[in-house]
C-alpha cells in the first residue's frame, strides 16, 4: 500500500509536506482570523459539535451513551468521533468551553489526514507522484474543506477513511487478495465514521467477490471461483462485522432499529430526485467552477476505461502499455472511480436540501475525490498532448516548429493545474470569513441561550428544544428534543407527517402535554403552527442573530407554556358538566361548560376522540327555546379552524369554545336548550350518533335554565 512512498522517501517526503503544509497554514489562518472576530476565542461553527461532545463527556464520565443523564439513546450518528472524543476528554479533562476546541482541534487533524491520504493514494493508482500531488492541493485549498477541517465534526475523519479503505481495497486487487482484513478495518472505521460507509463497504465487497477476477490454477469452473473468492473475504468481514456490527447493535438494544435516531429522522428517501440534475453538480460548481466538472469527467473516463481494459498494467516510457502477465486482474478497481459519484447520489436520495444545508457538510466527503478525478483528467490530458508532441518532432522537418509544439503542448497540462488550484482558492477564499462568522453567531444565540437557561430555570428542569446542542451542555438540563434525535419518543409520534404543518405539531404538543417541559425555545418558523396559536405560548426571551447562517433560523425564542391554553388537555376542566354522547367516528361530547359574556354566549364543549376521524367536521351549536325553534347559533370546525377533527387522535380530550351570538342578554328564568353536533365541512348530512335517542339521532339537546 505504501511502496511507492517507501521506494522514494524524500520524494515521497516533499510530495505528501507541501499539501499538507498547505492544509495546516490554511487552517490556522483561519483560526486566527476567527479569533480577531471573536474576541480571541475559537468555537464551533455548528450546533451538531456540542452534540457530539455531550454524548462524549458523558461517556467520559461513565455514564454511558446518554444524552439525558440515566437515559441511553442511539441518538448519536457517528460513535467513531464520539469515541475519540470521549478518549481525548477522559485523558486530557477538559473544561467545558475546551471540549469544543479539543473536537476542532482533531477535526482539523482529519483535514490534515485526508489531504495526505488522498495524495498518497492518487500517486498509488496513478504512479505519478505529481497527480497525487495536485489532487492533494486542491483538497488542501478548498475552503470548504476548511470549513469542515474546524468544524469540530467527524466529517474529515470519515472522508480520511474512506480514502484509506479505497486505497487498501485497490492495494488489495493488486496482490490477489480479496476483501483483506486490513480493508475490512478501515471500511468499519468508515461505518462508524457515518452511516454512509455501509455504502462504502458494500460495494468493496460486491467488487471484491463478483468484479474482480481470479485466475485459479486449478479450477476452471467459474462457479468455484467465484465461491474461493467468497470464502477469501472471511478476513476482512470478520475484520468488519466485529467493527462496525457492534454499533447497530447498540442501537437495536436502545430502540429497537439498527440504526441512529439521526437517520431516522433526517432521512426522506428518494424526495431529491426531481432536483437531482442541479443538485449533484452544485456543490463541484461552486467550491471549483466548470472546469473542474469537466476535467473530472476526463478523469472518470479514463478510470472506468481502466476497468474496461482490466489487465494489469505498467508505466513504460512516456505512456502506459499492457504488461505480459496472463493472469488479469483489475489493478485500479471501479468503486474508488464511482465512489464519488454513488455517494452523493445516496446523500441526495437519503435527504432533501443535504446538499446545502450546514455548508454541504454532508457531500464534503466527495470533495478529495472530485479533486483526484480532475487530477487524474489533467494526466490523460497531458499524457496524450505528450505523445502527440512525440510524434510532431518525429514527422516535422523543422526544429523551431517541433520545439514550439513540444513547448505548446507541455504548458497546456501546467496551465489546467494551475488553474484547478487557482479556482479551488479563489472560489472557497470566503470559507474562512464564514467561520468566524458561523462561530460569532453560534456565540450569539446558543451560546447565550445555555448560559440564559441555566439562570432561569432550575437544574432538574426539563426543556423542550429543536437544537439540543449547546444550550443543553452548557446548561446541563434534561432535554426534550423536538427533532428526535435524542429523544426517539418525538420520531414515533411525527412519522409520516410533514415539517411546517399542524400534522406534524400536534403529536410534538400531545408529548409535551405529556412531560410538561418547563420552557420552549424553538426558531418560531419550525413551526408555525405550534408558535401562532393564539395564547399557546408566552415568549420570554428573543435570541437573534444578523446575516447569512448556517443555523436553522435568524431567531431563537424561548417561550412559556400556558398549558391551560393548550388545544389538547390531560383532562376536563373541573367546572365541566358531564355528558355522554357517542357520535361516529369515534366522536364524543363528554362535557360542557356555558357563560354569558359580552357580545353572547359562551359555550365550551369537551370532546373526546376515541380513534382518528376520517375526514374535517363542522361543529354546530344552536341556541332553540323551548318549542326547538333556533334562536342564535355558531358553527364552526373545533377551535375556530385550528385543530380540525381530521387531525384528532386516540384518546385526545379536545377543549372547544363557541360563542352563540346575542343582541341582548337572555331574560332570567327563560327555559332555553343547546343543540349539539357535527356535519361534514365538505358538505353533507349530520353526522349520526351511536346509539342515540330516537328524537336526537345526528345531535344532542342540551338543556339550559338561564338565571
Amino acid at each position: 500500500m505504501f511502496a511507492d512512498l517507501r521506494a522514494h522517501p524524500l520524494k515521497a517526503l516533499l510530495v505528501l509536506l507541501i499539501p499538507a503544509l498547505t492544509a495546516t497554514v490554511y487552517l490556522l489562518y483561519t483560526v486566527q482570523l476567527t479569533r480577531n472576530e471573536n474576541d480571541g476565542q475559537i468555537g464551533a461553527v455548528l450546533d451538531d459539535t456540542w452534540i457530539h461532545v455531550r454524548f462524549a463527556a458523558n461517556i467520559a464520565a461513565g455514564e454511558g451513551l446518554s444524552y439525558n443523564e440515566g437515559v441511553l439513546t442511539s441518538g448519536a450518528t457517528s460513535p467513531l468521533w464520539v469515541l475519540i472524543l470521549a478518549a481525548a476528554f477522559k485523558i486530557t479533562t477538559p473544561a467545558l468551553m475546551q471540549q469544543v476546541d479539543t473536537a476542532i482541534f482533531l477535526s482539523a487533524v482529519g483535514q490534515i489526514v485526508a489531504v495526505l491520504a488522498i495524495t498518497g493514494f492518487g500517486w498509488f493508482i496513478t504512479r505519478r507522484a505529481w497527480v497525487g500531488w495536485l489532487a492533494g492541493m486542491i483538497t488542501a485549498l478548498t475552503g470548504r474543506m476548511v470549513w469542515m477541517g474546524l468544524s469540530g465534526m467527524e466529517i474529515t475523519t470519515f472522508t480520511a477513511l474512506c480514502v484509506l479503505a479505497l486505497w487498501s481495497h485497490v492495494d488489495d486487487l493488486r496482490n490477489g487478495r480479496v476483501f483483506g482484513w486490513r480493508t475490512g478495518i478501515l471500511a468499519a472505521l468508515a461505518t462508524l465514521g457515518r452511516p454512509e460507509g455501509y455504502l462504502l463497504a458494500l460495494l468493496i465487497g460486491l467488487e471484491a467477490i463478483f468484479l474482480t477476477q481470479r485466475k485459479l490454477s486449478d479450477q476452471n469452473d467459474s462457479s468455484v471461483s467465484l465461491w474461493f473468492r467468497f470464502l477469501s473475504t472471511w478476513r476482512g468481514a470478520l475484520g468488519y462485522i466485529l467493527l462496525a456490527g457492534t454499533y447497530p447493535l447498540v442501537c437495536l438494544l436502545i430502540s429497537g432499529y439498527p440504526l441512529p435516531n439521526t437517520f431516522r429522522v433526517k432521512s426522506q428517501l428518494g424526495r431529491e430526485w426531481p432536483d437531482l440534475p442541479y443538485a449533484f453538480f452544485w456543490q463541484p460548481r461552486v467550491d471549483f467552477g466548470w472546469l473542474l466538472i469537466l476535467l473530472a469527467g476526463v478523469g472518470l473516463g479514463w478510470m472506468l476505461w481502466r476497468v474496461w481494459r482490466n489487465q494489469d498494467t505498467a508505466r513504460v516510457g512516456e505512456g502506459l502499455r499492457p504488461s505480459p502477465t496472463k493472469i488479469k486482474i483489475n489493478i485500479t478497481g471501479l468503486v474508488y472511480s464511482v465512489w464519488p459519484i454513488l455517494f452523493v447520489l445516496a446523500v441526495l436520495f437519503m435527504g432533501a436540501d443535504r446538499y446545502v444545508v450546514n455548508n454541504s457538510r454532508y457531500v464534503a466527503p466527495a470533495i478529495p475525490f472530485q479533486a483526484l478525478a480532475a487530477s487524474i483528467g489533467v494526466m490523460v490530458i497531458a499524457t496524450s498532448l505528450q505523445r502527440s508532441a512525440v510524434r510532431d518532432q518525429q514527422s516535422t522537418k523543422i526544429p523551431s516548429v517541433s520545439s514550439v509544439s513540444l513547448w505548446f503542448k507541455n504548458f497546456v497540462p501546467v496551465f489546467l493545474s494551475a488553474a484547478l488550484l487557482f479556482f479551488a482558492f479563489f472560489t472557497g477564499r470566503g470559507q474562512p470569513s464564514n467561520v468566524a462568522n458561523d462561530v460569532r453567531q453560534l456565540r450569539t444565540m446558543h451560546i447565550a441561550a445555555g448560559e440564559w437557561v441555566t439562570q432561569n430555570t432550575a437544574p432538574d428542569a426539563l426543556i423542550a428544544l429543536n437544537d439540543v446542542g449547546a444550550i443543553i451542555e452548557i446548561s446541563d438540563r434534561r432535554v426534550l428534543d423536538l427533532e428526535g434525535l435524542v429523544s426517539a419518543e418525538v420520531i414515533d409520534a411525527v412519522r409520516g407527517t410533514s415539517k411546517y404543518s399542524c400534522a406534524r405539531d400536534l403529536p410534538l404538543m400531545r408529548l409535551m402535554l405529556q412531560q410538561r417541559p418547563a420552557l420552549i425555545g424553538v426558531f418560531p418558523w419550525w413551526y408555525p403552527c405550534m408558535t401562532g396559536w393564539p395564547d399557546l405560548l408566552q415568549p420570554y426571551h428573543v435570541f437573534t442573530i444578523m446575516g447569512p447562517t448556517v443555523i436553522g433560523g435568524g431567531e431563537m425564542v424561548m417561550y412559556w407554556p400556558q398549558w391551560e391554553n393548550w388545544p389538547i388537555q390531560a383532562e376536563m376542566s373541573p367546572q365541566t358538566t358531564p355528558i355522554d354522547a357517542e357520535f361516529e367516528q369515534g366522536i364524543w361530547l363528554v362535557g360542557y361548560e356555558t357563560a354569558q359574556v359580552e357580545g353572547g354566549l359562551q359555550v365550551t364543549l369537551w370532546w373526546q376522540a376515541q380513534t382518528q376521524p376520517d375526514m374535517d367536521y363542522t361543529v354546530f351549536v344552536h341556541l332553540t327555546d323551548s318549542s326547538g325553534e333556533i334562536i342564535s347559533q355558531h358553527d364552526s370546525p373545533p377551535q375556530d379552524g385550528r385543530f380540525l377533527t381530521s387531525l384528532w387522535r386516540t384518546g385526545d380530550i379536545i377543549p372547544d369554545v363557541h360563542l352563540i351570538p346575542l343582541t341582548s342578554p337572555l331574560p332570567p328564568g327563560v327555559s332555553v336548550n343547546l343543540r349539539v353536533g357535527l356535519y361534514p365541512s365538505a358538505g353533507g348530512a349530520n353526522l349520526p350518533r351511536v346509539a342515540s335517542p330516537i328524537d336526537q339521532p345526528d345531535h344532542v339537546t342540551i338543556p339550559l335554565q338561564e338565571r
